[in-house]
């Protein structure tokens, strides 16, 4: 009797180690099957191999834009495009200098994605920005037109898969947008090329600060990180690090980079018998200083909660 029961629970045991096999290869497939536009050289491949800075995570991972599918009925935001609907935001930042432009001419041409596992697929389809697109502004399905798609009718493609297609006339400087569906899952790949036609390879400037009315207002309630970029009364700032709540212009946190500097208030005199708050401004024998956290009769010239502001 108990020679049975060994053996029905050393059964039990394989068939649980088979099955959580299955599962864990099914999911190691599915968070695995991943691809980017190698030909022409896509954004984010840009941002892997160096060429666009200030890309994010995207660096690491330009194989995972996946974001919801059925595009463009369904699928992600506008504004998102470029970054699957917020997977790298940093991709989303669009200007007419921001990216590196890879050189193309209409016609014939082979469109190539590399892909790190294959899904079962769909469609494969390709846009490319209007006449008359605005570069400076977030990306939006208005601004693309469908010239190229391919069905692989739920087949599993090939890992470096190629499509043939005919790219309508352009000049200048044009985004196309090459969409992936897949079949096995309710998502679809995003992946943009920032293309100049019938010109020569561009490199991207990310630091030349747009116009303050391209960039978001900044938001009392929000949080900032490095880099992170608001307008504030008509100029633009750069945040240094984290910070929340600190207003641009009135904090060291944030960098002035276009606009006017506002006039800052004069400070009232340190007084030994007043209670002063964080971000809070006196003066001391001539020398401006700023509290970093609450502090009462603490000189200003002796204690470390004052810093003195440049």
């Amino acid at each position: 009797m108990s020679v049975e029961v060994s053996k029905l629970s050393f059964l039990k045991v394989v068939l649980m180690v088979v099955g959580l096999c299955c599962v864990s290869l099914a999911f190691t497939t599915m968070v695995s099957a991943h691809g980017y536009v190698s030909n022409p050289d896509s954004r984010a491949l840009l941002c892997a191999d160096g060429v666009n800075v200030d890309c994010g995570a995207a660096v690491y991972e330009p194989h995972s834009l996946e974001g919801p599918g059925n595009f463009p009925e369904a699928g992600v935001e506008d504004g998102q495009i470029a970054s699957a609907g917020g997977v790298f935001p940093k991709l989303d930042e669009q200007s007419e200098n921001r990216w590196a432009k890879v050189p193309m001419s209409s016609g014939a041409f082979t469109f190539e994605w590399t892909l790190t596992a294959a899904h079962a697929s769909y469609n494969w389809d390709y846009y490319i920005t209007k006449e008359g697109w605005d570069p400076n502004s977030p990306l939006e399905r208005s601004d693309f037109e469908l010239f190229c798609t391919h069905n692989d009718n739920g087949q599993r493609p090939d890992f470096t898969t190629t499509h043939d297609c005919e790219i309508p006339q352009r000049s200048g400087y044009h985004v196309i947008f090459a969409y992936w569906e897949v079949a096995d899952t309710a998502n679809g790949f995003y992946q943009v090329i920032d293309a100049n036609f019938d010109g020569e390879f561009e490199p991207g400037d990310p630091e030349e600060p747009g116009d303050p009315g391209d960039i978001p207002e900044w938001d009392p309630n929000a949080a900032y990180l490095n880099g992170d970029q608001v307008s504030y009364n008509e100029s633009a700032y750069q945040a240094k690090w984290w910070t929340q709540g600190d207003t641009p212009g009135e904090s060291d946190v944030w960098e002035l980079i276009s606009g006017d500097a506002p006039e800052q208030p004069e400070a009232p005199e340190w007084s030994s018998t007043t209670a002063y708050n964080s971000g809070d401004r006196v003066t001391y024998q001539g020398v401006l200083y700023e509290a970093l956290w609450w502090t009462l009769s603490e000189t200003p010239d002796t204690s470390n909660v004052w810093v003195v502001v440049n």
